[in-house]
């Protein structure tokens, strides 16, 4: 029996009759990623206030620890290292999510309207309706109002793709002025806290937000396996996504509700923090080369940027907080520069 041959740049795992083809250099990258995130943990964790050192960090963290050291670990730096990590993990599959299936790279939960959905529904349950428990649960019901407000104003995103952002924009600032409206009708000692959210803030962070939304996470990921493939075809169009077997209208429903679950569940723990939804994507992309929708790349990528931007927030601005959404804002709007100017290098 004649052997096929395995394509290059790519691994072959045989599990029994099973044979699997693995994308090397996405292995390769993603490996790469999982140890620069394990390095920029320990870092993080060892910046702050109180010294501690890296080698009292993995000491602490291996059980070696003292008990104030402990304290300092477990209770107050690794909460806000794992919001940010949760958080840029879900924004990461969002963004890829969107924009594979719009086909455009300006085409994310924070530039469409579903992160400020997100964040006025919390707005609004914080203010008026809640009682103790900051609502990190109301931020899926207005990402999901939102994107439904969006696919009535525009059915076909993957063939309309500039009008869809374009409304997505025009729905976003709607949006964002009824929060800041609602802001506005309160006193202002009672807006400190929602006021640094809805900038994107992870400070005093707690496992009761970020494990629920973890766990979330985790039970949407063998979805998100399941789309995967699908979701690669559709960057071909979707007449040729649909002659190789792919039910397009169902595929676009079902990755547009994913995306607006993962981004809002994102946007439930440091607020609607921008530019990383867009960033990690294209970063992803570049990384795997070949590969067409790097979904597991661009989430580990949205982790890395946003641990990355949360760190460098804290050592620039020590011993002052301020809301690590500035930092996002920063640095993406001069990757958002570089791209524009790319592409009309590109047109000329």
């Amino acid at each position: 029996m004649t052997s096929i041959p395995t394509p290059s740049g790519v691994w072959t795992l045989r599990l029994g009759g099973i044979s699997l083809l693995l994308h090397r250099r996405s292995w390769l990258m993603f490996t790469l990623l999982v140890l620069v995130l394990l390095g920029l943990t320990v870092l993080a964790t060892s910046l702050g206030s109180g010294h501690l050192g890296v080698r009292d960090v993995i000491a602490t963290l291996t059980g070696n620890g003292s008990r104030l050291q402990e304290i300092m670990v477990f209770k107050i730096r690794l909460p806000r290292v794992a919001a940010a990590i949760i958080a840029g993990l879900a924004m990461g599959m969002a963004g890829c999510l969107i924009q594979t299936l719009v086909r455009n790279r300006l085409a994310t939960p924070d530039m469409i309207g579903v992160n400020e959905g997100a964040s006025l529904a919390v707005v609004v349950f914080a203010l008026y309706l809640t009682l103790g428990n900051w609502p990190w649960w109301a931020s899926p019901l207005g990402a999901a109002l939102a994107a439904a407000a969006l696919f009535a104003l525009c059915r076909r995103p993957g063939e309309q793709s500039y009008l869809f952002i374009v409304i997505g924009i025009a729905l976003s600032e709607l949006l964002g002025a009824l929060g800041d409206f609602a802001m506005s009708t309160q006193p202002l000692a009672h807006l400190g806290s929602i006021y640094l959210w809805t900038m994107g803030h992870f400070a005093g962070v707690s496992y009761q937000t970020v494990k629920p939304v973890a766990l979330l996470l985790l039970l949407l990921c063998p979805l998100m396996a399941l789309v995967n493939r699908p979701l690669a075809l559709l960057r071909f169009g979707d007449a040729t996504a649909q002659n190789l077997g792919v039910k397009v209208p169902l595929v676009q429903l079902g990755v547009l509700a994913l995306a607006i679950v993962v981004a809002a569940l994102g946007t439930a723990i440091g607020g609607p923090v921008v530019f990383i939804a867009m960033t990690a994507p294209i970063l992803a992309s570049w990384l795997a080369r070949d590969n067409l929708a790097p979904l597991w790349l661009s989430a580990l990528c949205g982790a890395v940027l946003l641990l990355g931007s949360d760190t460098l927030v804290r050592v620039l601005a020590q011993p002052e907080e301020i809301p690590t959404g500035i930092m996002t804002r920063l640095l993406g709007g001069i990757l958002l520069l570089g791209l524009l100017l790319k592409d009309r290098r590109g047109a000329d």
